[in-house]
Parts: structure tokens; C-alpha cells; sequence
């Protein structure tokens, strides 16, 4: 009788160590130990008087969404982002797409959670060839030996994005095309095509909404607010693929759980707190949409070593 209530309380006291070990390790699972003390949030200011009061809605938010002290960094340049995460000495920051892909080129440690949009239409957008229509829509072939108008070699849409996703199609646009002329800008580009001067420009677009008012944001959309005429008389020869506004950008070695809260909390942002959104997000006030790094791919090449010969 008294092994038997040995054996029982032995059989007892395994299964209590086994519940407790199990409760242990899910709360470890649930709260990871590589959590960071600390957020550390980099935002481009400029010389913008005011900045840290303007953002401070911000960095509370991101508190609260992180459950996580946040630390604010103020940076003069987005080339002063660029190099504070790559050099891991901050952990989250707005960049541009091509800041985004500057940084990584830098390091491959950094990762976008989301974009933000103008509206509520998707948050991309698309370089754009345009020419004058014809009797029968173009297409690249039709304009082999062409002139082009093309923007500065600083221009993302204008130039860098082109030349860099058409060289990956397998076109060379310095040798299929028999002219390439710099413009000022964009609209620029459509008036010498309407007026002559070259066969087709460089230019970008959202895509989205009515075509017939040159879509809701972008060059077409310019020259048509513009009131300037043979607007009717332009066409699309070739897009990109679609390109984020924006990359809310952390460090990759962030915990995945963080990452999440940290992706979940910023697609309610807009909702919860307009305030706080629109402190990070002023210029685009359309939301949050989740990103992949793969959706910055148009902007990536332009910083690959295959095409960067042709970029200079």
C-alpha cells in the first residue's frame, strides 16, 4: 500500500514538472529573450525647425504599437538614413525606394514593413514611356532608332528605373534607341513629343484611376491639370513594374515577433491615430500597405552591378 502511494505521488510530481517546463517554454516562445531593450527611430528632418515636436505623435504611437521605449534620432539627409541603418546605428527609419535600395546595397541587413500611399488607390507607382499615338498602338520594337527624351542621370523614373528594367528585358536603350536628349523635366519631355523634337520621353504615372484625366498623380496627370493641348494625342509605349512610395525600413535582425506587432500596428495607424500617421506620412495620406523586399525589385537593379555600367 505504501509503494503503491509512493509510485502514485513519483507519477504525480513527473507530470507537475512536465506542466511547469511546458507553461515555461510557451512563455518564452511568447515573449522571446532577443527582444531589444529599446526602439531606435531615425527620421529625415532637414533643417526643418520644430521637427522633433512635429514627430513626437509618431514616436509615442510606435511606443505603443512596439511596447517598447522609443528612442528619436533626427537625421539632416536621407543619405544620413541610409548610412545610420546600415551601420545598425538605429533600427527603423522612412526611406525612399531608392533609399531603400541603397541600403541594402550597403549591407543586405535591413527589411520594409509597409508603404504609404497618396489615396486609396494601390500605394505604386510606374515609370512610363510615352509617344504619340498612331494608327496602331506602338510598341518598343516600333521605336527602335528612336529619339528619347530622358532625365538627368539623378532622375529615379526618368532615368535610373528605365534604362535599368528595359536592360533586364534585354534592352539596351542606348543602342535601340538612336538618341537620347536630356530634358528639364518630365512635362518637358511630353511637349517635345507633341511638338516634334523627339518620338517619345520617359516619364511616370500611378496607373490608377481614369486615364482620361492622365490618372490620378504623375506626368500625365501634370500635363493635363496643365490645360496644355494634345493630351489625346499621347500614349503608353512601356511601363515598369509597380513601385512602392515609400519603405518603412528595419533592421532584418529584429525579432519576428516584433516585426509583426511593429507591421499590424502601422496598417491601423492611419485609422487610430491620423495624427501620428500623417507626422511621418505628411505628403502621402492615403495608408499604410504591407511591402516585401521583392516589391523594390525595379529600384534594386538600379544598384546591381549588371546594370550599373549602363547608369553612368
Amino acid at each position: 500500500m505504501a509503494a503503491r502511494l509512493q509510485r502514485s505521488m513519483l507519477v504525480f510530481f513527473a507530470a507537475a514538472c512536465l506542466t511547469v517546463s511546458f507553461l515555461i517554454a510557451q512563455a518564452h516562445a511568447q515573449q522571446p529573450d532577443d527582444m531589444p531593450d529599446r526602439l531606435r527611430l531615425g527620421v529625415v528632418v532637414a533643417a526643418e525647425e520644430g521637427a522633433r515636436e512635429r514627430v513626437e505623435s509618431f514616436r509615442l504611437a510606435l511606443e505603443e504599437i512596439a511596447d517598447l521605449p522609443v528612442d528619436l534620432f533626427l537625421l539632416d539627409t536621407l543619405g544620413d538614413a541610409v548610412e545610420a541603418i546600415a551601420e545598425k546605428r538605429i533600427d527603423y527609419v522612412r526611406l525612399s525606394p531608392s533609399g531603400y535600395a541603397a541600403a541594402f546595397q550597403l549591407c543586405g541587413c535591413v527589411e520594409p514593413l509597409v508603404t504609404a500611399g497618396p489615396d486609396d488607390f494601390p500605394a505604386r507607382f510606374h515609370s512610363i514611356l510615352v509617344a504619340r499615338k498612331g494608327e496602331h498602338q506602338k510598341a518598343l520594337a516600333d521605336l527602335k532608332g528612336a529619339r528619347v527624351a530622358i532625365g538627368s542621370k539623378q532622375a529615379v523614373t526618368g532615368y535610373r528605373i528605365p534604362l535599368a528594367n528595359l536592360a533586364a528585358d534585354g534592352i539596351n536603350v542606348r543602342t535601340h534607341f538612336s538618341q537620347l536628349e536630356e530634358v528639364s523635366d518630365p512635362v518637358e519631355g511630353l511637349r517635345a513629343v507633341l511638338d516634334g523634337r523627339v518620338d517619345a520621353a520617359f516619364c511616370w504615372s500611378t496607373l490608377a484611376g481614369e486615364a482620361k484625366n492622365g490618372f490620378t498623380a504623375g506626368t500625365l496627370n501634370d500635363y493635363y491639370v496643365s490645360g496644355s493641348p494634345g493630351f489625346k494625342d499621347l500614349e503608353i509605349v512601356w511601363r515598369s513594374p509597380p513601385i512602392p512610395y515609400s519603405a518603412h525600413t528595419v533592421l532584418k535582425d529584429l525579432p519576428d515577433a516584433l516585426k509583426r506587432r511593429l507591421r499590424a500596428g502601422l496598417m491601423d495607424l492611419r485609422r487610430e491615430a491620423p495624427d501620428a500617421y500623417l507626422a511621418i506620412e505628411p505628403d502621402l495620406p492615403g495608408g499604410f500597405e504591407p511591402v516585401t523586399h521583392a516589391d523594390y525589385r525595379p529600384v534594386l537593379r538600379t544598384y546591381e552591378d549588371d546594370y550599373a555600367a549602363l547608369l553612368k
